[in-house]
């Protein structure tokens, strides 16, 4: 049998040139992965032999999911505030199924967001984004500014595809036409492989991203007492041909200023130059997340479908917010593992909500599900898409058949059930 080309979502660099080799139903090679991209496709299958759980015991052992999807219907009929979540780690097809059904339901609908995720969420809707795809750097960037970002260890085919070792008609010798500067506030991985390594204090982002904006103005350049060494990355920053920033999570962590600030300095260059600030994005499918949100509610995250339209409301209807406030009475968790996403505090309702459950993978959350729904896996039991993080949309191929339906199958059936009964 001959390999099938997917793509792994293993890290934000969603590299879509992998070859799954299948022995026995399993992924026996995933060719041209990372070290972390083979963790990932070596991650097990939920073993189950059941395709569904109710309060812990198998049903479906007939391959029917008739029990499973009436008692999740009944759950969410009975429920007056539910919420839908997760979504991090499910094809776009899956997430467009989530949204429709919450809005039939009426439910709070959000995807597990860091900290992080929703500040540069933030960010963006105060100043918007000065930004381009990945390919456009890997053809064009001659100077690469890594912030906070240690892609040599967390994604370690990133160099490779997209951010230094690329050629193209503009850049003919690869890394040797491009310039790779480093600012972290500690030494790591990727500093060793930069030509310039800068290294501030911890917490001091916001400063030194505002620095640089004023070293950019012609009083700036003349009166500046700034360190040396953000005066010569001002300049090499005025100067490149092309220039892309690759952000890491914590210039977002604490807050949307210092990514504001960043989208600031790339607006002021850009009238001289060209140069393009990219999150170096996390695993699984979090922009589709927040792309499908968007155009179906034309909001990112934490969104409230109780009216039967959708409000905004993050930090009120996202998904740590409600369940710390104990705020919602069902919870459906599609293709994530809250027990990794939400805090302790978060997490203690749980026990005692009705909850709904959609994975492949045996996790904390399906084992303590009320109705547990094993599914097929996207990427190498079933297609799809995701979204890169910097929005393009990539194919997820099925490599092997199974008996697993998808979660999108799953949500279209009970938003049909739930439609028959309303009707």
């Amino acid at each position: 049998m001959s390999p099938t080309l997917t793509t792994c979502t293993a890290c934000g660099a969603t590299c879509d040139d992998i070859l799954l080799e299948m022995r026995e139903g399993r992924v026996a090679q995933a060719k041209k992965a990372c070290p972390s991209g083979e963790a990932w496709f070596a991650t097990p299958v939920a073993e189950q032999a059941a395709m569904a759980l109710i309060d812990g015991q198998p049903v479906a052992l007939d391959g029917t999911l008739d029990d499973a999807i009436a008692q999740a219907e009944k759950i969410l009929t009975q429920a007056r505030h539910p919420l839908v979540t997760g979504l991090k780690q499910a094809t776009t097809e899956a997430i467009r199924a989530a949204i429709a059904l919450a809005d039939n339901t009426g439910a709070c609908i959000d995807w597990t967001t860091s900290a992080a995720d929703a500040s540069a969420t933030l960010a963006l809707q105060t100043v918007g984004a000065v930004t381009a795809t990945l390919g456009e750097v890997a053809q064009r960037a001659d100077l690469v500014v890594l912030w906070g970002s240690d892609l040599a260890t967390t994604h370690p085919r990133h160099f490779e595809r997209y951010s230094l070792e690329p050629s193209s008609a503009w850049l003919p010798n690869g890394r040797a036409d491009r310039t790779l500067i480093v600012v972290d506030d500690h030494p790591t991985a990727t500093a060793e492989r930069a030509d310039v390594f800068i290294q501030i204090s911890p917490g001091s982002d916001y400063e030194a991203l505002t620095t640089l904006r004023f070293l950019g103005t012609a009083a700036g350049r003349a009166s500046s007492d700034a360190p040396n060494e953000l005066q010569d990355l001002a300049a090499r920053m005025a100067t490149a041909s092309y220039g892309a920033v690759i952000y890491g999570a914590r210039l977002a962590a604490d807050g949307p200023e210092s990514l504001a600030e960043l989208t600031q300095l790339m607006a002021d260059l850009t009238a001289t130059t060209r140069f393009v600030a990219i999150g170096e994005g996390g695993p699984g499918n979090a922009t589709g997340a927040a792309s499908a949100l968007t155009w179906q509610t034309g909001f990112p995250l934490g969104v409230s479908l109780a009216k039967g339209y959708p409000e905004y409301g993050p930090g009120e209807w996202t998904t740590e917010a409600l369940l710390r406030r104990r705020e919602v009475d069902a919870v459906m968790i599609v293709a994530d593992d809250l027990n990794m996403q939400v805090s302790s505090e978060a997490l203690a309702p749980l026990g005692s909500l009705p909850t709904i459950a959609l994975d492949w993978r045996d996790t904390e959350t399906t084992r303590q599900a009320t109705v547990a729904f094993r599914v097929a896996r996207p990427g190498v039991e079933t297609g799809g898409t995701t979204y890169r993080c910097d929005g393009i949309v990539l194919p997820l191929r099925g490599a092997v058949d199974t008996s697993r339906p998808s979660a999108e199958s799953i949500l279209q059936e009970i938003a049909e059930r739930l439609s028959k009964n309303q009707d």
